[in-house]
């Protein structure tokens, strides 16, 4: 989603600055995104960084959850306070709603309504925001990753190679075994377990994959692209894109989307549903039996690239650039979130 986001930048305002504070380590980022001038997650860098800007952006993800924190909602009414203190106007792009539930939050209604501009990832996050009582400034679009892989494409699918990316938010998967045997059943060369996320988190692939019987295990080559100094656009190059993908995570859905994959996405949440209606593929449950996957398998296809997502991502990305009055000729300093 940054990538895709900076993609579309470099050409719409090359001279733009962003600042961006973050509770993680600054090095990583800045090695990734070097564009980005990546500062701590402190008061005092907050503050300044809002008081340096001209415009407060909150880019991607789903912002506006609380079901399981409250943090991200009191990060939003801090940076909110003080961009209203300052007379600097607020925009969201590329955001997702998980819940309509999530909006009753009272804090969260207060943010939507002070957003000059909303631009979402998908239709039903739209319609949901438009729903408030309090109605914001809100388009539909999709994600900004589609900018990404429509400038570099993830390799080709490769026949006979099937992809898995599970991965369950420190739960479990009560339905792997019907999955992985349902795969067992294809006319397969190759079983990829992908580990999108390179560390060990429970519920994500590299715990998963320890815990396969050594017989299953054996079956399956486990695959991480990532390397902390590699940019984006080298650790594309490694995706191992399959004939068939079976997905827990997003981007990689939208990664099998533009490589030609058979996708077949688990739909723990709304995110994941969203892309599975965007990029038209077959979902499963968390607990999906063998006849459901080999189903769902049967029914997926590849299709072209979703240029028109791309498309409608540039749009919104454009649409933003008018409405926060940039001009290519004019330095500006946008603070991300």
């Amino acid at each position: 989603m940054m990538a895709g986001f900076l993609t579309a930048l470099r050409e719409l305002v090359p001279t733009a600055s962003l600042t961006c504070c973050v509770p993680f380590a600054l090095a990583p980022l800045q090695r990734r995104f070097p564009e980005v001038t990546w500062l701590p997650y402190d008061e005092e860098s907050r503050i300044r960084s809002i008081t340096d800007c001209e415009l407060w952006l909150g880019l991607g993800g789903s912002p506006f959850q609380n079901a399981q924190s409250r943090w991200f909602i009191d990060h939003l009414t801090a940076d909110a306070a003080w961009c209203a203190r300052q007379d600097k106007p607020m925009f969201f792009l590329g955001v997702g709603v998980q819940t309509a539930e999530e909006l009753a939050e009272p804090a969260v209604q207060r943010v939507c309504a002070q957003a000059a501009g909303i631009w979402t990832r998908d239709p039903l996050s739209a319609e949901r925001l438009r729903a408030l009582t309090r109605n914001p400034q809100v388009e539909a679009a999709s994600d900004l990753a589609h900018l990404f892989f429509r400038a570099r494409r993830p390799p080709p699918a490769q026949a006979g190679r099937l992809t898995l990316v599970p991965n369950f938010d420190y739960g479990s998967w009560p339905g792997q075994d019907a999955c992985l045997a349902a795969v067992a059943a294809l006319p397969l060369t190759e079983r990829v377990w992908l580990a999108q996320e390179s560390r060990v988190l429970p519920g994500a692939e590299r715990a998963l994959y320890a815990t396969l019987p050594a017989a299953t295990k054996a079956q399956w080559q486990l695959v991480s692209p990532d390397a902390p100094d590699d940019t984006l656009a080298a650790i594309l190059t490694r995706w191992p894109s399959g004939e068939w993908l079976v997905t827990a995570r997003y981007h990689a859905a939208l990664a099998g989307a533009w490589s030609g994959s058979k996708t077949v996405v688990i739909a723990t949440n709304e995110k994941l549903r969203a892309a599975a209606r965007d990029l038209a593929c077959p979902t499963l449950s968390l607990n999906a039996d063998l006849r459901a996957v080999t189903r769902a398998l049967e029914a997926a296809s590849s299709a072209s690239p979703p240029a028109a997502l791309a498309a409608k991502a540039e749009e919104a990305c454009t649409a933003f650039v008018r409405a926060a009055g940039y001009s290519p000729l004019l330095r500006r300093r946008v603070e991300l979130s």
